[in-house]
This record gives structure tokens, sequence and C-alpha cells, in this order.
């Protein structure tokens, strides 16, 4: 028993490790004025039309969603949902102020912020394939083109495209910050995550994991 809870503590912090990552990186996109992923692009608009803050909303928004998917399709939640609905809000608020305080982005030429934009997508990138590669469970956001898939027979790749178009027009519409980031990490980042998955996720993941 005690080696199970091990395992579990161990592919909890790396879920964790990996969100905090995708965190970090959609944080310093927005700071640099680049735009936020489409479901938390939509969810900063909404949030500020609503006078609360990203990690209450979020909060909200993704506990209503793990419900109906729960009910749905319980095999695509796990831990990692959780930790997922729990933590990611508030981590780029945290994030954002912390960004806030050390960086003032009035002075940054624009060449300036799109360097910082690519490392922040690239760290986003990397925080995603550790999150998935862990396997305990996807986001909330990730279980809606699967299930809807899996109910209606539809292929996924259309389902999530359509998914992403509406979430990222909706965004757009709320006033929420759409910009290059949004499209690339909406639409583009699967070679990046997959690369970060086979060259540095996967290794690193299957040698903590295997000397427990």
């Amino acid at each position: 028993m005690s080696i199970q809870w091990k395992k579990f503590i161990t592919r909890s912090l790396i879920s964790i490790i990996g969100i905090t990552f995708i965190s970090f990186g959609a944080a310093l996109s927005e700071t640099m004025a680049m735009g936020l992923d489409p479901f938390t692009a939509l969810n900063r608009g909404v949030s500020s039309l609503l006078g609360v803050s990203l990690g209450n909303y979020q909060l909200i928004v993704n506990l209503l969603s793990l419900t109906v998917i729960f009910f749905l399709k319980r095999s695509l939640i796990g831990w990692g949902s959780v930790y997922n609905m729990i933590l990611i809000g508030y981590q780029i608020d945290f994030f954002n102020q912390l960004f806030s305080q050390f960086f003032q982005t009035d002075n940054f030429s624009l060449l300036m912020r799109i360097m910082i934009t690519v490392v922040a997508i690239l760290i986003f990138s990397l925080g995603v394939a550790i999150y998935m590669d862990i396997q305990l469970g996807v986001s909330p956001y990730d279980a809606i083109a699967p299930l809807i898939a899996d109910k209606t027979g539809w292929r996924y790749t259309p389902v999530r495209i359509g998914q992403d178009i509406l979430v990222v027009t909706a965004a757009f519409l709320l006033n929420g910050p759409v910009g290059i980031s949004t499209v690339i990490t909406g639409f583009f980042a699967g070679p990046l995550i997959t690369m970060f998955s086979d060259k540095i996720s996967k290794p690193a993941i299957e040698q903590l994991t295997t000397t427990d």
C-alpha cells in the first residue's frame, strides 16, 4: 500500500509541475500582450466582464464542466483533471502579478516581446506534454472534444478544430486576450508538444516513476 501511495504522490507532483509550466507560459505570454490559449482567453474575457478573478471564474467553469463529463464519460477524468481545475487559473493570476513586478513591458520593443512569447510558448508546450504524459486525466476543456466525438460518432480532429474556433471567436467578441499566442497554442502547438513529449517528458517520467 505504501508503494502505491508513493507512486500516486510522485505522479501527482509531476502532473502539478506540468500544470505550473502551463500557467507560467500562459501568464508570461499574457504579460507580453500576446494573448492566452483559447480557453483561458475566453475565461479571462468573461471574468473581466463579471469583475471576478480568473482563478475564481475558471474554478467554477471547470467544476461545472467536470460534473457534466463525470456523468457522461468519467473515464476521461482523473486526479490530474482535479489539479488542473483547482490550480491553473489561480497560478496564472499569481504569475501575472509576479511578472508585472519584474517586467516593464512598455519599454519592450515588439521584437523583444515576440522573443519572450516564443519562450513562453515553449514552456507552455512542455507543460502540456508533461501533463498529458503522466496520464492522470485530461483537463476539462480537453475532455469536451473526445466526449462529443464519442457520443456522436464524429471524428475527433474536426470536432476539436471546431471547438477551438468557436472558443477563440467567443474570446475575441468578449474582449479576451486573443493574440499570436492564442493562435499558436490553439492550433499549431501539436508538433512542439510531441517533440517535448518524445525528447524530455516521457523519458523523465519513465525514469522517475520506475524507480519507486
